[in-house]
């Protein structure tokens, strides 16, 4: 494949949605996302990449949530995206006050089960990204390995999941899930401009290492050698 060189990033939710909430300390996800995304956007256009945003304000694409998850993906197959990346916060719904890290989910291929999930009526579905599965798993495990590493929190897996925003891509994408905003102290963590540069710098350091793992399987080009000018001799009759 090529060198990718467009990429979709995709801030979750916007608009009337806040997405994942921590009431307490009065932050939500949509703001988080947003201003990831941006400081991301900067340091992609200084490697040369052409980024484009779902959004690069606080609105929803459309009042209709599946119509909203599905201009997202649209957005990169108009532009034909080589990568996707949905950026997000999460929430813990039991053991909030331990329960911290980074989640990054890829598409779950058709007939394997998500991650957590039982067998549904889109286990066996046939969705467009799965054309990508390999890509999609080669892509996730680049950037969740990364994104630990850099922000050196929880490794909560990479995962599987028919997350809407994945299932109609046709370029690799995955949705990171940053941290836990249910959990006090990491939702603290999030709310300083420095620790979300600090996902800016991790994702951007995954696709970085992407893209240079990408050229390592990339068949070397054949050598081509000049053919030989041809043997020519004269000779004059005694």
């Amino acid at each position: 494949p090529a060198t990718p060189k467009i990429i979709v990033l995709d801030p979750g939710h916007g608009g009337s949605d806040p997405g994942a909430e921590n009431k307490r300390l009065g932050v939500n996800e949509k703001t988080f996302t947003l201003d990831v995304a941006l400081h991301l956007r900067k340091l992609l256009l200084a490697e040369g990449w052409r980024v484009l945003l779902t959004r690069d304000d606080d609105r929803e694409l459309s009042m209709i949530k599946v119509t909203d998850l599905q201009m997202r993906d649209e957005l990169a197959q108009d532009n034909k995206a080589d990568l996707f990346v949905s950026i997000h916060f999460n929430v813990a719904e039991r053991d909030a006050e331990h329960t911290t890290g980074v989640e990054t989910y890829i598409m779950s291929p058709q007939f394997m089960l998500s991650s957590g999930d039982k067998k549904d009526d889109k286990t066996d579905v046939a969705f467009p990204s799965n054309k990508l599965d390999y890509a999609n798993l080669f892509f996730g495990e680049q950037m969740h390995r990364t994104m630990i590493a850099t922000l050196k929190t929880s490794d909560r897996g990479l995962k599987h999941g028919r997350r809407a925003v994945l299932r109609l891509l046709d370029c690799p994408g995955v949705l990171v899930e940053c941290a836990f905003l249910s959990n006090d102290a990491e939702a603290r963590r999030v709310a300083t401009p420095e620790f979300r540069q600090q996902i800016a710098v991790g994702l951007a350091t995954g696709l970085h290492n992407y893209v240079a793992t990408l050229a390592t399987l990339r068949p070397p080009a054949p050598v081509i050698t000049p053919p030989s000018a041809p043997f020519s001799s004269s000779s004059k009759s005694p």
